[in-house]
């Protein structure tokens, strides 16, 4: 695919997510490689750079099988992370501001130092690790019905639109990032709750993974940045009044309310 095509594509997509429509009208060429859809995902992120917007680290999506057998792909992606979707934990955000907002819980963490190459260890991702804590990730949950859902998953940063996030927890607890329990509860009821290792992602797989992706595209992790590592559990939707909390026990617990 050609830089003025890629550039074409990106420059519409961005368009959609501003105006929270994403994937409408559908102008985008329907037989994008995963490669391509790389390529417009970093376009999209060059856009949003040049216009003052920050990126602060990577999400890694679709880690799952639950999530993976709900969006209809087969292995993760990653996405970026930029300063204007991050959001305190407590904070009230409104639903208009998202397109058909679903929310899915998983830990973040924190690097201390810098990740690089496509055969990074366990024990160095281990040691980069300054801070482990909960998340609320935001994602437009739209999924054009002529774009293959892992295309537009890579194109669109994984549907990110943001995360909230604990920050005492993220300033005052230094763990290698592994919790015994990951819940999500919306309005007081516990719709999703993973326990035990089994069950959970684990952070240091999630960024020796990260870093051999980025390698390919000729990227790094960098000291300061912040990774979203994945979540064993689905997407749930999320509407107006909708209060959510994701806790990780022993890492603390996030919450936050969806207001009109």
């Amino acid at each position: 695919m050609s830089p003025d095509e890629v550039r074409r594509i990106a420059t519409s997509l961005l368009a959609g997510l501003d105006a929270r429509t994403p994937g409408t009208p559908s102008c985008w060429l329907s037989k994008l490689s995963i490669a391509d859809a790389f390529e417009v995902q970093a376009e999209v992120s060059r856009l949003r750079e040049a216009r003052g917007e920050r990126v602060i680290g990577y999400k890694v999506g679709c880690t799952g099988r639950p999530i993976q057998e709900q969006l209809n792909v087969r292995e993760p992606i990653f996405g970026r992370l930029f300063d204007t979707g991050c959001f305190r934990s407590g904070s009230r955000l409104s639903h208009a501001a998202f397109a058909n907002l679903a929310v899915e819980g998983e830990l973040a963490v924190r690097l201390g130092r810098d990740l690089s190459g496509p055969d990074i260890s366990a024990d160095a991702c281990r040691e980069a690790i300054d801070a482990a804590f909960p998340v609320i990730e935001l994602h437009h949950h739209v999924v054009p019905a002529d774009w293959p859902p892992a295309h537009w998953l890579v194109a669109s940063g994984g549907m990110h639109a943001g995360f909230v996030f604990d920050e005492a927890a993220s300033a005052g607890r230094v763990s290698s990032g592994h919790a015994e329990r990951l819940s999500v509860r919306i309005d007081e009821t516990t719709v999703g709750d993973a326990h035990g290792p089994e069950a959970l992602v684990d952070p240091v797989e999630s960024l020796r993974w990260l870093c051999g992706r980025l390698a390919r595209s000729g990227l790094s992790l960098r000291a300061g940045q912040t990774v979203l590592t994945g979540s064993p559990l689905n997407l749930y939707p999320a509407g107006p009044g909708s209060r959510i909390e994701v806790e990780t026990p022993p890492l603390g617990s996030a919450r936050v309310e969806i207001v009109p």
